[in-house]
């Protein structure tokens, strides 16, 4: 039983089931996803993010089965606890997200996160959405249409 309400991060993350279900899995997804809510969550409780509803997603490869491709955040599995960090998804999903680093464990993700989200804190419009804020700043490019779209820089 859950003893404190979950953050909205909490109810909107999605992952798939990765390890030890799917076969194609380089990556856990589904088991990692509540640690690393956990953190992220106490990373926007820093920085007064909480009530921003960006919306993250993890998958355990790139066949992107939680639909990490249309996060604001997104984490697609590539070894064993290395993911590439993907952002900039529209928060209505008119637009994919970017690659924005490639091949980071936990320690860099969380390194990376707080120095994007901190430039959002920072930075942002009222009222803007993450996944526009770092498209706007030129975090990573806008993603508009299918073809423009690279699994790989």
């Amino acid at each position: 039983m859950i003893d404190h309400p979950r953050s909205r991060l909490h109810q909107t993350a999605i992952a798939c089931v990765a390890f030890p279900t799917c076969g194609l899995a380089m990556a856990e997804s589904e088991r990692y996803l509540p640690d690393l809510l956990d953190k992220v969550d106490a990373l926007l409780a820093e920085l007064d993010l909480t009530s921003q509803p960006i919306n993250l997603r993890i998958s355990g490869c790139p066949n992107g089965c939680s639909r990490p491709f249309l996060a604001e955040i997104a984490l697609v599995g590539k070894a064993p606890g290395r993911y590439n960090l993907y952002l900039g998804a529209g928060p209505a999903g008119e637009r994919l997200n970017a690659l924005y680093r490639e091949t980071l464990g936990e320690a860099q993700i969380m390194e990376e996160l707080r120095a994007v989200l901190g430039r959002y804190a920072a930075e942002r419009e009222p009222a803007e959405a993450f996944g526009n804020f770092v498209v706007r700043a030129g975090i990573v490019r806008e993603m508009r249409a299918g073809r423009d779209f690279q699994i790989h820089a």
